[in-house]
């Protein structure tokens, strides 16, 4: 169906081509009355709704259907439609009606209009930049002059013109990969050289045109090259080619059910056999060729069987059969005529209609310039009009622009008023900072000054059991305090932008076997297993020291909450572009709501581990800070009693390596 959009895009232009293209399968007799009906309720659906544009195309769609069989009748709805066009400004619908018009000026012999319609196409298709588009017209108009300087021998400049116009297609090969136009533009240039008697070339160009075909995998067309191959090497008396090119037409048509092929493939095999004084073998052909052409409704092919059967029986000496098959070959050749007779007494009143449609257009014409003559006098109206109005905007320029200045206070003092805002969300985590510090601080220095006055003032009493129970107190408490102080450094450091975040590449699985190996000794205390499977490279891009901080906080934190006895696992996998790396356990696992003050400093929450480890409350919100700094995410999933999973993902370099 015809596109017809105010915004004419490529999209639109490939529906066209469709369109255009299928002008053959809308022409078939038994779906006329149908097709034509369907147009009509299109049109006046589209003229009941006021839609110009839609009566335009339904009368583009008329022609079409009328474009096979009854050409002057399609002219004169093209012609209506291009009016619309005109009128409407539908430069792209245009190009598609001036080719119909070029078809059906052509097919009745009007060479001249058909070319006049194809330029005028060509020039309004350059505004689109369509290759396409380009190709087809140029294939389009090549072939109009060619029929030209064909139908006029003395007239040699049109068929230059129509070789240019193939040439042209061909220049843009490279731009036209996968096009059909380019086989069109290779045989055309074949037929255009055959009518010049340079079969060599013909033969040539034939041969390109049924190559890209095939690369295609357009069959009808490949059966069309063959056939056309096939009767130059008749021209040029190599019987055997002949002979075998219209064999291989002959099976494609078969296998397609191309009846109308059929029946010009089997009349050239027959003619063929004629011509070699086989009269049996192109008896065999032809009649199979007259049942195919009688099935399709295709006279002349009807009229060279009867022709051919004539023959070939008169030869065999059967002057019976040899004098029907003349009979029939006369009344179809009347019937021809007839129908040319009537076709040709239509036309002539067609042409008188046409000659009125034109009379209609030059008025048209003549209105439309009046239009334009009232346009341009209310233009005068609109300048003054458009005068008035700027004196006016003078005067209220200075009132526009005080409510301007006020709007741009407004927005300043919004701005302030949210920069107030952020302020003291960035007092309120400062706050919260030094909170921390007291508070963490204060209980690990308190069991550090508690344990060494036990040791200082009762040294003598105490028994080394006692001794050695105060001493790995006093380690886990030293140890909590330097974990403490090193998460609160990195956090400062990294609030303060003392840690330049540049990402490099670096195996990610090499950082894992690392951290790995430095808690395996904490996680064999509690009798834990570490477990990490190793398949290859884990290739990231991202800041090495912050992410091997992030993997041993994670890593403690899951031996410090899975009980003796438990396992903690490590997987590292892509996903999306992204390394996803997840460190899970079987220890207590977290209610929803503990999960919910995870990763917050304004909800800082601290549990003891499974052996009454203490935790900073720092780690996990250092671990958040520092993956969303290389563009990463974290996230946990866990349910009490049935452990935890915490996750991060990282970026992975383009073309990364997993």
């Amino acid at each position: 169906m015809f596109c017809f959009t105010g915004a004419y895009s490529q999209e639109d232009i490939n529906a066209d081509l469709t369109w255009y293209d299928s002008f053959p399968e809308a022409g078939k007799k038994a779906q006329i009355e149908r097709l034509l009906r369907e147009a009509d309720t299109r049109y006046r659906q589209a003229q009941h709704a006021g839609d110009a544009a839609g009566q335009a195309k339904a009368l583009t769609e008329t022609g079409a259907i009328y474009l096979s069989v009854y050409q002057f009748e399609a002219i004169a709805y093209f012609r209506q439609a291009l009016i619309l066009e005109d009128s409407l400004h539908l430069y792209g619908p245009k190009i598609f009606t001036c080719m119909a018009l070029a078809r059906a000026s052509e097919m009745t012999g009007d060479y001249r209009n058909s070319i006049q319609r194809l330029t005028l196409a060509l020039q309004l298709s350059t505004h689109f930049k369509s290759e396409q588009l380009l190709a087809k017209i140029r294939n389009e108009l090549g072939k109009a002059y060619a029929a030209s300087g064909t139908s006029n021998s003395k007239d040699s400049l049109h068929l230059l013109t129509a070789a240019q116009n193939y040439e042209q297609v061909l220049h843009r090969r490279d731009e036209l990969a996968g096009s059909p136009e380019v086989a069109r533009a290779l045989f055309n240039l074949g037929n255009l050289y055959t009518a010049k008697h340079n079969y060599a070339e013909a033969l040539k160009r034939h041969k390109e045109a049924l190559s890209v075909w095939r690369t295609l995998g357009d069959r009808k067309n490949e059966a069309i090259s063959l056939n056309a191959i096939g009767e130059l090497y008749t021209l040029q008396k190599k019987d055997d080619r002949t002979l075998a090119n219209h064999v291989a037409a002959l099976e494609i048509r078969n296998r397609l059910k191309d009846k109308s092929g059929i029946a010009q493939s089997y009349n050239n095999i027959g003619a063929f056999y004629y011509r070699e004084k086989q009269y049996e073998k192109a008896v065999a052909n032809l009649l199979p060729g007259l049942d195919a052409a009688q099935e399709a409704q295709a006279q002349h092919e009807i009229a060279k069987s009867y022709e051919y059967l004539k023959y070939c029986f008169s030869e065999l000496g059967d002057y019976q059969k040899a004098l029907e098959y003349g009979n029939s070959q006369i009344a179809i050749s009347d019937l021809i005529q007839a129908e040319r007779n009537d076709r040709q007494t239509a036309e002539t009143e067609m042409q008188f209609r046409l000659a009125e449609i034109g009379t209609l257009e030059d008025k048209a014409l003549e209105r439309e310039k009046e239009i334009r003559r009232q346009e341009e006098r209310q233009l005068y109206l609109y300048a003054f009009i458009a005068l008035a109005v700027v004196i006016l905007l003078l005067v209220l320029y200075q009132y526009m622009m005080k409510q301007r200045t006020n709007r741009m206070l407004e927005q300043t003092n919004a701005t302030i008023q949210q920069q107030n805002l952020a302020l003291q969300d960035l007092n309120a985590t400062k706050d919260k900072f030094f909170s921390i510090i007291s508070h963490d601080l204060k209980g690990p220095l308190n069991s550090l000054t508690s344990f060494s006055g036990l040791l200082i003032n009762h040294t003598d009493s105490l028994s080394k059991d006692e001794i050695r129970m105060l001493a790995q107190d006093l380690d886990k408490s030293v140890k909590n305090l330097f974990a403490l102080l090193e998460n609160l450094l990195e956090w400062s450091r990294s609030q303060t932008g003392n840690i330049e975040f540049r990402p490099e590449v670096f195996d990610l699985a090499t950082v894992m076997e690392e951290n790995k190996a430095l808690l395996t000794a904490q996680a064999q205390t509690k009798k834990i297993e570490l477990a990490y499977k190793s398949e290859g490279t884990r290739i990231v891009q991202a800041h090495k020291n912050s992410v091997t901080t992030v993997v041993r906080n994670l890593l403690s934190n899951a031996i410090k909450f899975t009980p003796e006895g438990g396992s903690i696992w490590l997987t590292a996998e892509s996903r999306q572009g992204q390394m996803q790396v997840a460190i899970a356990d079987n220890g207590v696992g977290m209610s929803p709501e503990v999960v919910q003050k995870l990763f917050r400093i304004d909800t800082k929450h601290s549990t003891k581990g499974t052996a009454n480890e203490k935790g900073t409350g720092l780690g996990l919100i250092l671990c958040k800070d520092f993956i969303e700094k290389n563009g990463g995410r974290i996230w946990v999933e866990s349910e009490p009693g049935k452990g935890s999973v915490f996750v991060f993902t990282l970026p992975q370099p383009l073309g990364g390596v997993v």
